[in-house]
């Protein structure tokens, strides 16, 4: 049986990582430390630790011995962090014998990402693995908990009569608005400099027509544009007009990051199936006060796309997305009132003691 009263030792489980940058590891150390700062006993497992899994499947010896005495465990998941091609039978096992130990934890699973759509032939090879590896975590969890509102709807349709709930990220940098003034002097962008910012422009999953059809297009009404591509690769900078310059800084530690999304004026949030609330970055944007332009897809959650202090368009209209940065671009004070309702909006959904306390209901910790 679950243990019973009000749990109050966490355990938190995520898949180790050497990544310089990894959301989801950065998103469970905020999360221990915030549910630390509540009151609770929150302890940081990981899972691996670049090795082979240990005899007992955990993927780490420490792993199960650490649990023995949670109350609850809150599951990390995103298949591609357990496992070479999202593919880890392991996990599933474990939490198994997790379940069947009397007494044993809540088990709590935070669904990062559920499994790969269909595009291709490899994609379904992976997707039915995944899915099926899927369906045996959902078996094991009391609690499910998804970053997602339309994943979050899929999950219950095979939850097995357990509760499911939508729980969004939150922004996972310090906030940095004290630093806007200096993080633009030292990037060399004077008053009338236009700074517009992504991250991980060379990702796949973004648009990047969109973004370097808005940088060309702001500099036909500004000045100057400097356009920050802020993420992992190799630094460089690329010439796109006379007065438009794109600057991929390569990867930045936190405090780097978060004064770069300070000193932005525009925030450009270009994905294939739309902002949505498991978007550390959107959210690190609203987090600082800067004003959004995203895209509306089909994973976009109602909370955002009904939101007024966001501007999205259509993933298959760059000119629209580009007409939107220029309309902000030529009214200061527009995105200023625009950045500020946005960070109103954070404070009031997305941060992180909001986010915990809602956490802490669906747990009844």
């Amino acid at each position: 049986m679950v243990r019973s009263g009000r749990p109050r030792r966490i355990a938190l489980l995520a898949a180790h990582s050497a990544a310089e940058a990894d959301g989801i590891r950065d998103y469970t150390r905020r999360l221990s430390a915030t549910l630390r700062a509540t009151g609770l006993d929150a302890q940081q497992l990981e899972w691996g630790n670049g090795g082979p899994p240990a005899e007992n499947g955990s993927g780490h010896p420490s792993v199960a011995a650490d649990l023995e005495d949670a109350d609850a465990l809150i599951l990390q998941y995103c298949p591609f962090s357990f496992g070479r091609r999202g593919f880890a039978p392991t996990l599933p096992l474990f939490l198994g014998r997790l379940r069947r130990k009397r007494p044993r934890p809540l088990i709590a699973v935070m669904f990062h990402e559920t499994a790969v759509d269909m595009k291709n032939l490899r994609w379904m090879l992976m997707g039915a693995w995944q899915r099926a590896q899927l369906l045996a975590i959902q078996a094991t969890a009391d609690v499910q908990l998804c970053s997602i509102q339309r994943w979050s709807e899929r999950l219950r349709r095979t939850a097995l009569g357990r509760p499911v709930h939508h729980l969004p990220v939150a922004s996972n940098l310090p906030d940095a608005r004290a630093h806007r003034r200096e993080a633009r002097r030292r990037m060399g962008a004077g008053p009338e400099t236009v700074v517009l910012s992504c991250i991980g422009l060379r990702h796949p999953g973004r648009l990047q027509e969109h973004v370097l059809a808005s940088a060309r297009a702001a500099g036909a009404s500004a000045r100057s544009v400097l356009l920050l591509d802020l993420g992992p690769g190799a630094p460089s900078v690329v010439r796109l007009a006379e007065n438009v310059e794109l600057r991929a800084t390569g990867f930045l530690p936190a405090d780097d990051l978060a004064q770069r999304i300070a000193a932005s004026d525009v925030f450009l949030a270009p994905y294939m199936d739309g902002v949505s609330t498991r978007r550390s970055t959107v959210m690190s944007a609203l987090q600082h006060g800067v004003a959004v332009v995203g895209t509306r897809g089909h994973l976009t959650d109602d909370i955002l796309a009904a939101a007024p202090q966001l501007r999205l368009a259509k993933p298959d209209r760059p000119d629209s997305f580009a007409a939107t940065v220029t309309r902000l671009v030529r009214d200061p004070d527009h995105r200023a009132s625009l950045g500020a309702a946005g960070r109103e909006l954070y404070e009031t959904f997305f941060d992180w003691p909001v986010l915990v306390q809602r956490l802490r209901s669906h747990l009844d910790v």
